[in-house]
């Protein structure tokens, strides 16, 4: 446990998820103190743990996240809805350093944004739609890319993986989820809660 409380922002677009986990995190005064971001384009100075929104990714650019990530020493924790690890997803794959889900209990989030602030690697944690289908983290990753429209060369490009073992994870994902080919893995995706693709991204 640190000196001095960890000072975390909340940036979430929705004010009841933001409120709710600064009532929640208020039982743990001596660890962690909740202060607000001028701006999601500050300098976020005096934070030491960004807790972000994977939401804040549905239908935005990311430019928010991207800010945080590249412009900021702050570490970036994503917390996530289970139902939607596709946005988880995207937002490690910008760069985040770990993520969270929403149905954790408060010690558990706790010792999430602490292991966050002292740059350790999160726990496993289990993803429900990942879970269920018998994907791997990464799997999942990439079957969210995939949904979204990219190639594998923008997919491998994304997650520094070289394209043989990219292809690997695809045909890996493909076996596990039944799809005999793309349009039938995004068909899968979008049935599980993914994000629809872009229509301006073709595909491979």
């Amino acid at each position: 446990m640190p000196d001095q409380p960890i000072r975390l922002a909340i940036v979430s677009r929705q004010e009841v998820v933001a409120r709710g986990l600064t009532a929640m995190l208020a039982d743990y005064p001596d660890r962690i103190t909740v202060v607000a971001l001028a701006s999601v384009y500050s300098r976020a100075r005096g934070v030491d743990v960004v807790l972000y929104d994977s939401h804040c990714l549905h239908r935005a650019d990311g430019a928010d996240l991207d800010h945080l990530i590249q412009k900021t020493d702050a570490k970036v924790l994503v917390f996530s809805r289970d139902m939607r690890p596709d946005l988880r997803a995207r937002a490690l794959a910008r760069g985040a350093d770990g993520w969270v889900s929403m149905s954790n209990h408060a010690p558990e989030l706790v010792e999430a944004i602490e292991r966050a602030a002292d740059g350790k690697p999160q726990e496993e944690q289990v993803d429900w739609i990942g879970h269920e289908a018998g994907l791997s983290p990464r799997e999942v990753e990439v079957l969210s890319l995939v949904t979204l429209g990219m190639s594998n060369q923008e997919i491998a490009d994304r997650l520094f993986l070289t394209i043989n073992t990219l292809k690997s994870h695809i045909r890996q994902a493909y076996k596990k989820i039944g799809a005999g080919s793309r349009a039938q893995a995004v068909a899968w995706c979008m049935q599980h809660g993914f994000a629809p693709p872009d229509p301006r991204t073709p595909g491979e």
